[in-house]
C-alpha cells in the first residue's frame, strides 16, 4: 500500500492538465472591507518529501511497470526523505511563519490553526473559527517535493500551494489560487515562481549528497510564495 503514496505528483500534474478545473477567483475588495483579523490554517509538516520521476519510463508497461515506478520513487523519496529531514525542514511551519510577516505587512492581524492529521475529511473552515478568532479564515495547503520530468532531466524542487479566503460571516469565498514555485510541468496554469538554478540535481545521488543545499531548494520557494498571496489579497 505504502506504493500508492508516490504516486500523488503525478495525480498532482494530471489534474493540474484540466486548466477549468483549477481554483481561480481575484481578490474580492469590495466584500473583504470588514476582514481585519485573518485565521490561517497550516497543515501538519510533511513527514515525507517526495523525489518523483513524471515520465517513468516504466510507466509505459502496463500495471506491473507502474509498479515498478512506484517503487523506484519509493525508495528515492525514502532516500530524499532521510537526507533533509523533515523535523529539521519544518516546510509548513516556516513557511506559515513567513506568510504571517507578509500579511503583517498588508494589514492584517493572524492568528494559526494547525489542522489535525487526514484534514482532508475535516471541514477546515469550521475547525479554523471554533479554534480561533478573525474575520477570515486563510485555507492553506502548501506541499513540497523534488520532481523531475525523466530519467535523464534534473530533479528540481517544486511547491504547491492552494489557498482559498473565506469570510467567516457570510461563508463566501474571497479570494482562490493556486501558487507554485520551482519544476512547472507544461500544463500548469498556476501563478509560478522559478526556482535558482542551482536547485538543479542531476540524480538522486547528487540530489541528497548535499542535505543543506537540497533543503535550502525548498525553503527558499517560501517567501515569493508567500509574498504573493498577502499582494494580492492586500487591504486598501
Amino acid at each position: 500500500m505504502r506504493l500508492i503514496r508516490v504516486g500523488a505528483a503525478l495525480a498532482v500534474v494530471v489534474l493540474l492538465g484540466a486548466c477549468a478545473q483549477l481554483p481561480k477567483q481575484a481578490f474580492n475588495r469590495e466584500a473583504a472591507t470588514h476582514v481585519h483579523a485573518l485565521i490561517v490554517t497550516q497543515d501538519r509538516n510533511q513527514t515525507s518529501y517526495e523525489a518523483a520521476v513524471l515520465g517513468h519510463p516504466a510507466m509505459s508497461f502496463g500495471l506491473i511497470g507502474g509498479l515498478i515506478a512506484a517503487a523506484d520513487m519509493q525508495y528515492k523519496s525514502g532516500k530524499l526523505t532521510a537526507a533533509i529531514d523533515p523535523v529539521e525542514t519544518r516546510l509548513q511551519e516556516r513557511f506559515t511563519a513567513t506568510l504571517a510577516e507578509h500579511l503583517a505587512r498588508s494589514g492584517y492581524e493572524t492568528s494559526t490553526v494547525v489542522l489535525p492529521a487526514g484534514s482532508k475529511d475535516v471541514d477546515v473552515v469550521a475547525y479554523a473559527k471554533s479554534h480561533a478568532k478573525g474575520d477570515a479564515v486563510l485555507v492553506v495547503h502548501l506541499y513540497g517535493g523534488y520532481w523531475a520530468a525523466g530519467p535523464s532531466t534534473d530533479y528540481q524542487p517544486r511547491l504547491s500551494a492552494p489557498i482559498r479566503l473565506v469570510d467567516l460571516y457570510s461563508g463566501k469565498v474571497l479570494y482562490e489560487d493556486v501558487i507554485s514555485y520551482g519544476y512547472a510541468p507544461a500544463q500548469d496554469k498556476t501563478i509560478h515562481f522559478a526556482s535558482d538554478s542551482k536547485y538543479r540535481f542531476a540524480n538522486i545521488d547528487v540530489l541528497t549528497g548535499d542535505p543543506a543545499l537540497t533543503r535550502a531548494g525548498l525553503l527558499d520557494g517560501l517567501d515569493p510564495v508567500a509574498h504573493q498571496i498577502a499582494e494580492d489579497i492586500k487591504r486598501n
